[in-house]
């Protein structure tokens, strides 16, 4: 059995969950830190080494939200620690919570996932809750998980910048909210009110969404991107922006993808990863901080199963050794320093039971 069970990277924080349930977390305040004395408002110091993360009981599966973190626990129970910011923390008075808790409102869950500004929740029926960024693309609200109306039982859900995607039991792919770039793909820059059926693919297996772009895997195995190109996320130079989907040119299937900022990954069926977009931060792994064109092998050892993509950092592992890269501003990459270009392993020492060093 693999070793790790789930990898999360937020805006500026890591966590990496054993198949034991245990949980560790570096970087920013989503690790759940107390701020600083300085005042309520002051973000904590970041913390580059990893630090223990003690739950009520162990998780299945873990999320990251711009500055907070998600657990959802065996029974389908989930739990919140970290920064309440842009109402990510639910109805919560709290600023940080520094021990997860449990997020009350919810029925039995079968996936969580965060983002920059918005929170969702899945339940095991296919209802979609949220919270955060809910009643539209601009507006936040410190409000409890409400019931996403308007959206077809759901299997998948995924939340970029300002919009949703989701995956309904018939693998058709639906699509919420911020619309400037393009990313739902209706032929249009319009914003939707109302979730918004993504046309111009087949029966979708997995979907992803960046800060303006998405991305989805079809049940054959092709990648597929729309959305903002500023930065090339689309596998492509040109054009600016596609409304419509557009078949990334990858040389094997691929089982998974992951969506940063202006940056795209993809885990080919080989366990090669592959990535293109933005690279000032070290994303592409590439080894440097400058643009590439087209799509980029990422050197790794190994056969890479498990793949999370932060706002500028990357996490991947083979099940028994977790690598970082890119951004490294409040320390996610599990150490001090810069940016770095460069895969590196991280060493969890004495800090996590048994991960192996």
């Amino acid at each position: 059995m693999a070793f790790i069970r789930d990898l999360a990277a937020g805006r500026d924080h890591s966590l990496v969950l054993d198949v034991q349930g245990r949980l560790m977390a570096w970087g920013g305040d989503g690790t759940g830190r107390l701020p600083s004395p300085a005042g309520i408002c002051a973000a904590p110091p970041a913390v580059a080494s990893p630090i223990p993360v003690h739950t009520p009981l162990p998780l299945l599966q873990v999320s990251a939200s711009g500055s907070a973190s998600l657990g959802l626990d065996a029974q389908g129970r989930p739990y919140l620690w970290g920064a309440n910011r842009a109402g990510l923390g639910g109805y919560s008075m709290h600023i940080v919570h520094e021990r997860p808790e449990p997020l009350k409102g919810l029925p039995p869950l079968a996936q969580l996932h965060g983002s920059e500004f918005l929170s969702l929740a899945l339940a095991r029926d296919g209802r979609l809750f949220a919270w955060g960024l809910v009643n539209h693309p601009s507006q936040v609200s410190n409000d409890p998980p409400a019931l996403f109306d308007g959206w077809p039982a759901l299997v998948q859900c995924v939340a970029g910048g300002a919009h949703v995607l989701g995956i309904d039991a018939a693998r058709r792919l639906w699509g919420w909210g911020a619309n400037a770039a393009g990313q739902l793909a209706q032929g249009h820059l319009r914003d939707t009110v109302q979730p918004v059926r993504i046309q111009g693919l087949g029966r979708v297996a997995v979907a992803a969404a960046g800060a303006s772009h998405s991305l989805a895997i079809d049940t054959l195995g092709a990648v597929w991107a729309w959305g903002s190109n500023q930065h090339g996320q689309l596998g492509r130079h040109e054009p600016p922006y596609s409304d419509r989907p557009q078949r990334v040119a990858l040389p094997e299937k691929a089982l998974k993808v992951s969506a940063g900022m202006y940056v795209s990954y993809a885990l080919g069926a080989s366990g090669q990863l592959y990535a293109w977009g933005w690279n000032a931060r070290g994303q592409l792994g590439q080894g440097d901080l400058l643009p590439h064109g087209g799509i980029c092998r990422v050197a790794l050892p190994g056969r890479i199963r498990h793949l999370v993509s932060g706002q500028g950092h990357v996490l991947a592992s083979d099940g028994t050794q977790v690598w970082a890269w890119g951004d490294n501003t409040s320390g996610q990459l599990g150490r001090e320093g810069g940016h770095s270009g460069v895969p590196q392993r991280l060493f969890f020492g004495d800090a996590a039971p048994s991960l192996p060093t």
